[in-house]
């Protein structure tokens, strides 16, 4: 394995001048939504193919839904990142057709679409339902996102879907995730590589990683979810909106 320091962009792996990067997991999916929106080049479109509180549109610089007839003008004419959603219900916005993001890249409207294709409840993992996730099938990237918090207590507090959870791991709601099981429940096909494409290259990210303790703990992660082959690398380190700090880069 190779261990490296690299900023964000680049320890995902994002050296292309355009892609489809859908995000999936929990424990900081908005976060590094609205970060790659800042940091990668040329005209970058967020949004959703589920949903996303109408408070986090508030972080988007500009909003577009697709009630506005002159959204796809609006989206192409405009430099840096945007926000797009279907619509507003109440304190949630509504994503798009999982068919439109692919659709908006070939026909040269944007460079770079990063979305979330999943929802966790704020929790810092989670194990998907049948509808979960909603990944474009035109995904290039897919980056599956887990807080280290996931370890600090109770499968049932800590997690959504706990039951679920529970059954890819075979431990109790009432047990506490182990680096062991965690990456077991990243690397499950009923877990974090559920629904991802079979083009797609996929790179967890590991948040929250700061102390010497989690440190630790994601190297261990890291070194076990790499043995699985559609993991291409992981990713360690704190989402920062304001500072493209580097990340620990473990890699084959």
């Amino acid at each position: 394995m190779i261990k490296s320091q690299k900023p964000l962009c680049d320890a995902l792996g994002l050296t292309a001048d355009h892609g489809l990067l859908s995000i999936v997991g929990g424990g900081g999916k908005s976060s590094l939504m609205f970060a790659l929106g800042n940091l990668l080049p040329g005209r970058v479109l967020l949004t959703t193919t589920t949903r996303i509180f109408s408070a986090q549109m508030d972080i988007a610089e500009r909003v577009f839904t697709l009630d506005d007839p002159k959204w796809r003008e609006e989206i192409a004419s405009i430099a840096g990142p945007s926000l797009l959603v279907g619509h507003v219900e109440g304190e949630k916005a509504v994503g798009v057709p999982p068919e439109l993001p692919g659709e908006l890249l070939k026909n040269g409207q944007t460079d770079w679409i990063v979305l979330e294709a999943d929802g966790s409840r704020m929790r810092p993992t989670k194990a998907p339902a049948e509808h979960e996730p909603v990944i474009p099938h035109d995904s290039s990237q897919v980056v599956i996102t887990v807080g280290i918090d996931a370890l600090s207590g109770p499968i049932r507090e800590q997690t959504h879907r706990p039951e679920r959870v529970s059954a890819v791991t075979g431990l109790s709601e009432d047990a506490t995730l182990t680096p062991g099981s965690l990456a077991r429940l990243m690397t499950s096909a009923q877990g974090g590589l559920k629904g991802i494409p079979e083009q797609a290259t996929v790179s967890l990210l590991i948040n929250k990683v700061e102390s010497d303790v989690t440190k630790q703990y994601a190297e261990e992660i890291a070194l076990l979810a790499l043995k699985h082959s559609r993991i291409r690398r992981v990713i360690a380190g704190k989402m920062k909106p304001t500072a493209n700090s580097p990340w620990t880069v473990w890699s084959r």
